[in-house]
């Protein structure tokens, strides 16, 4: 969750940075609008490594968004998945749990071992906003399209760190580590309220990531589960858009 904070309020930083002292009106007219959202999705893995390992995830998220007098919109985005729904958890440590299917601990006893699903993707996007549906210039159905960096693993917890087998770098040659380029598209709506309260979009993204494992030594995985994967997500995102513009005046005043 550290790289999430970090990047947040990076983020905040440069928005705020923007000159939005220019007053505007957002029900009249496209106008530029830079923003960031709080987002949270729900994934689907469909094939490839990561949906032999992984059932349904989730994440939350932020994205930087600048969308542009022409409807045009570029913008960075980093979201953190996580879930408890990992596949063939009685496989990981067959080669060191006892037949009774427990891994023991220094003390010779049961040791208590929890797996967790964690990862994580940065896209820069770029996509169109169509002007249609929408009770202003500056909302309507969107498209868009990202690449960037995915990563996934198998987060492996001992509480109390008892079972050496499993802990620091011996439970690396359990993780699963994997990672690469990644592509994202993107059917949305987006809405930009009138009195900038509410303002909100929803999509839904189909998500491609080139991995490979990341491990010189995998003491889980056969032959076939290593190397390089094609993998596809499906999700559902919903977010909050905090935009920083300037707000035309209700009133004019001539002397």
């Amino acid at each position: 969750m550290k790289q999430y904070y970090i990047w947040l309020f990076s983020i905040i930083f440069l928005l705020f940075s923007i000159n939005s002292e220019a007053q505007k009106n957002i029900r009249d007219s496209s106008i530029f609008i830079p923003s960031l959202s709080i987002n949270y999705s729900f994934h689907m893995p469909l094939s490839g490594s990561i949906s032999e390992s992984y059932g349904g995830f989730h994440s939350v998220g932020s994205d930087a968004n600048f969308k542009l007098p022409n409807n045009f919109s570029l913008g960075l985005g980093f979201e953190y998945h996580f879930s408890e729904s990992i596949k063939d958890r009685e496989l990981y440590f067959k080669d060191i749990q006892n037949d009774n299917g427990y891994v023991i601990d220094g003390n010779g006893q049961f040791a208590e071992v929890f797996l967790y699903h964690r990862g994580f993707n940065i896209q820069l996007f770029g996509g169109y906003q169509f002007n249609i549906l929408a009770p202003n210039p500056n909302s309507g159905p969107y498209v868009q399209v990202g690449v960037g960096f995915m990563q996934y693993h198998t987060r492996i917890e001992n509480p109390g760190r008892t079972a050496n087998a499993v802990i620091d770098d011996y439970a690396k040659m359990y993780d699963r580590l994997r990672n690469g380029f990644s592509s994202t598209q993107v059917l949305g709506y987006r809405y930009m309220g009138n009195r900038n309260l509410t303002n909100f979009f929803i999509a839904l993204e189909l998500t491609e990531a080139w991995t490979d494992n990341r491990r010189s030594y995998n003491a889980d995985l056969s032959e076939g589960q290593l190397g390089k994967k094609l993998d596809f997500v499906v999700g559902v995102k919903v977010g909050w858009l905090i935009p920083f513009y300037g707000r035309a005046p209700k009133d004019y005043y001539y002397y």
